[in-house]
């Protein structure tokens, strides 16, 4: 029998460790011609990185929890200078004036490996590999995102804020922990926005608390999925939500997520005209737009609500973790605030909204510090031109080169926002160094392929800090018990996570003295209930 299966007399083991050898040399021609003879041979890095992908994944997956490597990639520029090569097929950049790959005539796409293995093939327009076809499905999309339409929905956005500041104002000697509340008011917004009627994440009494645990735990498993070849999160997506909610109550509430962002997508497909009275939601304006039938699918139209109110989700609700905690953190800077808030609402008479704040200069500075420091996308953006070669320097990248550059980098340049890891409202205070900075704010992404919903998270974001931190709020914050790994960006999972237990404060009703224990800097030892 075994003179049948091995005729030319090999053993099992035999064939085994020929298996083996195989595999070790064409592993090994792989790594020569990454080294000596592929077109990014001659760029600078480790060589460790050149060789393969498992580099990266190492610190994205195992180092400190994993989302390590942008830091690792900080080193390597450091090291080796502002271009380096930090896989075997990427090369990133960090010079705050180059943007040759991002710019509308480079019509560049973006990399399959990167994107698909990290959301799965959701076929959204965030994802979309080609310049043609993102341009195609972002087109209806940006009608929808347009200020004039947002404007529709400010009476939807005022009331979830209004309904954050009221369970805050009711939460007098509780610790509330701000970084699960935001992420409610975020999700409600984005799925107000989105369908017309929020989900009612802010009136779960814990504040979601397991939901926004589990939205984490996904996003670091997306992280795994890109590099296993994308294997992971189709598995995770393919469990129903009744055997998620017994293996994880937390993985449960993603799945019921999904399952009602499913129903209103059904929904509103079979009923394409809006309600007399009522906004067409996002479905119905993809429905009646000029989008090709394939376009109209349920998998699509699903992906692309999907795709919307996640990304919506994170980046709104990190960027108010960190305004906050910056804010709390800084008497003398908070006071200021509150006196700007304060003087334009006793000349205006009434509460300010978004069109009052938006020109008020201490406010705007803190907004943008907070999107310049507390980024909401601190990933790195990488794009893939096809058509054409492109130069850095003395350096001619090949067409069909992955090139990326991260917003931070740029954020941190200490040549263009001096002390740039200081938290500083006023250097956003005059007109013409505003317009300079302006250039270089980039939390939104870059190019053709901004983030669609920065405007309606700007709102949110005004609306949010104004009525916080507004003398006539009713309610004061203190830190509580919350260090700066508990808030500050550790971990890049596409968005930024942090080490610790979330951004807490103990909440008090309005008074002149801050209530012993608490602190605006220094953990407080208040015993006091936590919701």
């Amino acid at each position: 029998m075994n003179s049948l299966l091995f005729p030319s007399g090999l053993d099992g083991t035999r064939l085994l460790a020929l298996a083996a050898l195989s595999l070790f040399i064409a592993a090994a021609v792989v790594v020569a011609y990454r080294l000596f003879f592929h077109p990014l041979s001659r760029f600078p890095g480790p060589r460790l990185a050149a060789s393969t992908g498992l580099y990266e994944a190492y610190f994205q997956c195992l180092v400190e929890g994993g989302g390590r490597y942008w830091i690792k990639i900080n080193e390597m520029h450091k090291q080796y200078g502002p271009i380096v090569r930090i896989n075997p097929w990427e090369v990133h950049i960090a010079d705050s004036d180059w943007n040759a790959v991002y710019k509308y005539s480079a019509k560049a796409s973006k990399p399959r490996r990167f994107y698909y293995r990290f959301f799965g093939k959701f076929p959204s327009t965030n994802i979309a590999e080609s310049h043609a076809l993102h341009q195609l499905r972002r087109a209806p999309l940006q009608a929808y995102f347009a200020s004039s339409n947002i404007q529709k929905y400010m009476p939807t956005i005022v009331a979830q804020v209004d309904k954050l500041c009221y369970r805050l104002s009711a939460a007098d000697g509780c610790v509330v922990s701000l970084s699960d509340a935001f992420r409610c008011l975020a999700t409600d917004v984005a799925t107000g926005f989105a369908f017309n009627h929020p989900f009612g994440h802010l009136d779960e009494p814990t504040f979601d608390r397991e939901f926004n645990l589990s939205v984490r735990t996904v996003v670091k498993v997306s992280t795994w999925s890109r590099h296993t070849y994308g294997m992971l999160l189709p598995a995770l997506h393919s469990i129903p939500e009744t055997i998620a909610s017994k293996m994880n109550p937390a993985f449960g509430r993603v799945k019921w997520m999904m399952g009602t962002m499913a129903s209103c997508v059904r929904k509103s497909m079979n009923k394409p005209e809006p309600a007399f009275g009522t906004n067409p939601d996002m479905v119905q304006t993809l429905m009646a737009s000029s989008l090709p039938p394939e376009e109209k699918t349920f998998p699509r139209l699903f992906s692309e609500t999907r795709s919307v109110i996640m990304a919506g989700t994170e980046t709104t609700a990190s960027l108010l973790v960190g305004i906050t905690a910056y804010l709390l953190n800084d008497p003398e800077k908070l006071t200021r605030l509150m006196e700007e808030l304060g003087d334009a609402e006793k000349a205006k008479g009434a509460r300010l909204e978004y069109s009052d704040l938006k020109d008020l200069p201490y406010i705007t500075g803190v907004v943008n510090e907070g999107l310049r420091l507390a980024n909401p996308t601190p990933t790195r953006l990488p794009r893939v031109c096809e058509d054409q070669d492109l130069q850095y320097g003395k350096w001619f990248i090949p067409r069909g080169t992955t090139i990326s550059t991260t917003t931070q980098d740029i954020h941190n340049d200490s040549s263009i926002f001096p002390n740039a890891q200081e938290f500083q409202p006023g250097r956003w205070a005059g007109v013409e160094e505003r317009r300079r900075l302006n250039r270089y704010l980039l939390p939104w992404g870059r190019g053709t392929r901004l983030c669609l919903g920065m405007e309606l998270a700007t709102i949110d974001t005004y609306l949010t800090v104004s009525r916080l931190f507004s003398p006539n709020a009713g309610f004061s914050m203190y830190m509580y018990q919350t260090k700066d790994e508990d808030w500050k960006a550790y971990h890049e999972w596409f968005s930024g996570f942090p080490r610790g237990n979330g951004l807490r404060v103990l909440v008090q009703k309005q008074i002149q003295e801050k209530p012993r224990g608490a602190s605006n800097g220094l953990p407080g030892r208040v015993a006091a209930p936590l919701i």
